[in-house]
């Protein structure tokens, strides 16, 4: 609560690596859960904010890392990695909470000194995923506790679990779906935040080989009849997030 008695805002800084990734509804539902998001574009110019942790003085209090196609240690074509890394090495080291998705987790996960591998076939459409003893315990991941996870996968690297870090969501042949490492740290290998229209609009023109036995057309129907499932976990996620903001 703020001094007046009102609910307080909490301020998210979300990267966003390419065009094409952006927070969109996972935005919306932090939003819709009271916060404030602000989206920074490296790859246009945008400059990074550094001054997260509000115990410090910091303008955000929490970050997001997304998603997106280059591999988390690309910074030839990517020259404002090392610093996101730095940024995660200091959420790791418990300076303020992050939350971060796929591209955002292997970044992570390699702050966090986890090898990352190239998978022979890539993971791309709805996978079944479940939360472990552990993430049923977690303040954020257990609000995933007790559900169905049908979830989005579109990924090519591969993260392995960061020594000392809690495996929260499992499933498949990639089993470290979601973890936490340090105190408030989490990354994901599945995408909480996208919906068929992006998925459609990502293998348009994507060079990876399709798993086996699906198509396009197959890929982005499945998710659409996933929807229903990925909106109430998603959701959920967002709430979850901003209420252990708002509850430090």
């Amino acid at each position: 609560m703020g001094d007046n008695g009102t609910m307080s805002t909490v301020r998210i800084l979300v990267i966003e690596h390419e065009r094409g990734t952006g927070p969109r509804r996972f935005g919306g539902w932090l939003e819709e859960a009271g916060a404030e998001v602000v989206v920074a574009r490296p790859y246009l110019g945008e400059e990074i904010p550094t001054d997260l942790g509000p115990q410090n003085g910091g303008a955000f209090d929490a970050l997001i890392a997304l998603g997106g196609s280059a591999g988390p240690s690309d910074d030839a074509d990517n020259p404002w990695f090392p610093q996101v890394r730095e940024l995660l090495g200091r959420s790791i080291a418990g300076e303020f909470p992050s939350l971060n998705i796929c591209l955002g987790g292997e970044m992570l996960a390699l702050a966090a000194r986890a090898p990352i591998s190239r998978r022979t076939h890539p993971q791309i459409g709805i996978y079944e995923l479940q939360a472990t003893s552990a993430g049923e315990a977690d303040p954020v991941f257990g609000s995933l506790a007790n559900r169905s996870l049908p979830s989005v996968l579109f990924h090519q690297e591969e993260m392995a679990l960061p020594d000392g870090a809690d495996l929260l969501v499992t499933g498949t042949d990639a089993p470290v779906q979601a973890f936490r490492v340090g105190s408030f740290a989490w990354g994901t290998q599945f995408h909480p935040e996208t919906d068929a229209a992006q998925i459609a609009n990502w293998l348009d023109g994507n060079d990876l080989a399709l798993p086996a036995g699906k198509t396009v057309d197959s890929i982005v129907a499945e998710v659409r009849a996933a929807d229903g499932a990925l909106v109430d976990s998603g959701r959920s996620l967002a709430r979850a997030f901003v209420e252990f903001l708002r509850a430090r």
